[in-house]
């Protein structure tokens, strides 16, 4: 997913984002909840041309700024690295990633603005956020996601265990994820009202207390697949 010089609020939810590349985000002010990402994260901020954001729900221009990064807000999310540290992934320790970025939301430790975080899930070495909030990181643990593309039907296969019940998750609404800083505005659905992320990917109802990290509400535990069509 390319996000290209958007400033919020934007609702991106209970995607597979499976490629190589998980996430090129050169805007701020999004929303990423309940998403599956097994590829890097590149943060780049754009601060050589001012951009237009918009009142709600319409395209009229309210104002002009430059893309300075953050201002994102990460919830629930299963975040799946490929076997090694932040600092083994072709970026020096200490040193902003840009283009090459990494696994992981620690890509944005170097962006003005900072990060809402909640529930994520890092395995196989991804890294979190420097401020991340209640966050559960699984070390080395690898789910084996795969998409199993030569069969019919198309299946996930993936190794989730147990450990998801631990995840300190809320139910994503428009309360908890504020306002996009640069417009001012909150995060709602099309029609204007409020919204919750309270469905999964296949549309099943979502536990409204503790609802499960990833795009799928109780998915079974161990080495088996998911059929998506």
């Amino acid at each position: 997913l390319f996000v290209e010089v958007d400033h919020g609020p934007f609702m991106v939810d209970n995607n597979l984002f499976l490629s190589s590349v998980s996430l090129l985000d050169m805007s701020e002010g999004g929303a990423y909840v309940h998403n599956l990402f097994t590829g890097k994260i590149i943060s780049r901020p754009e601060p050589g041309r001012q951009t237009p954001y918009h009142p709600a729900h319409s395209t009229t221009v309210a104002g002009m700024a430059v893309i300075k990064g953050g201002d994102n807000r990460f919830h629930n999310n299963i975040i799946v690295g490929n076997g090694t540290s932040s600092a083994d992934q072709g970026v020096a320790a200490g040193k902003d990633p840009e283009w090459r970025g990494g696994y992981g939301l620690w890509v944005y430790d170097y962006r003005e603005f900072t990060l809402q975080t909640g529930g994520n899930v890092y395995y196989n070495g991804a890294q979190p956020y420097a401020k991340e909030a209640n966050v559960l990181i699984q070390g080395s643990a690898n789910p084996e996601v795969k998409l199993a593309q030569e069969i019919d039907p198309l299946r996930l296969q993936l190794a989730l265990g147990p450990e998801l019940k631990q995840a300190k998750t809320t139910l994503v609404t428009t309360a908890l994820l504020g306002k996009a800083r640069i417009p001012g505005l909150p995060y709602e659905s099309a029609d204007g009202s409020a919204l919750a992320i309270d469905t999964d990917f296949f549309g099943k109802k979502r536990n409204k207390t503790k609802p499960t990290p990833g795009p799928f509400e109780n998915p079974p535990t161990g080495p088996g697949g998911l059929r998506l069509r």
